[in-house]
């Protein structure tokens, strides 16, 4: 299970320590937990056999009061999910990048195309540079003509 910032309540340093350890976690930050693929079939299955999910994290060695509500929530949406799809519970992040990994075997035209819209960016901040030293020029020439005056 992968979530954005959605949780309200960031993982402790030391639930998160405690996660890392665990051989059913993928990886864990402040945010997300991931579970291991296998996990998650495993935790899928016994949940359709009747099982509560937090009794499933019980029994692999994850406490689901560390997780909370919202993420065991979130979790067996997930495992709903994954498991509707034709992928089932393969990590399909890695194949859905809009842009592929650097390999240093990039191809001239991806190289160019990354150093045009690097360029452009430039562009566009240089704009936006002197748009605000122009305001800061025009705003000390009013206030100067302002304090001149009295």
């Amino acid at each position: 299970m992968e979530t954005k910032k959605t949780h309200t309540h960031p993982l402790t340093r030391k639930a998160i320590e405690v996660l890392r350890y665990n051989a059913n976690v993928k990886r864990v930050t402040a945010y997300t937990v991931c579970f291991t693929e296998e996990f998650r079939k495993k935790a899928y299955e016994e949940k359709m056999s009747g099982i509560p999910l937090a009794e499933v994290l019980r029994r692999n060695g994850i406490d689901p009061d560390i997780l909370g509500e919202s993420r065991i929530s979130g979790l067996s949406h997930t495992l709903n999910k994954e498991a509707k799809r034709s992928e089932g519970f393969s990590d399909l992040r890695s194949e859905n990048y809009r842009r592929p990994p650097k390999t240093g075997e990039e191809t001239f035209e991806q190289r160019l195309k990354l150093l045009e819209n690097e360029l452009a960016y430039t562009r566009q901040e240089v704009e936006f540079l002197k748009k605000i030293q122009a305001a800061d020029t025009e705003a000390r020439k009013e206030w100067e003509s302002r304090h001149r005056q009295k």
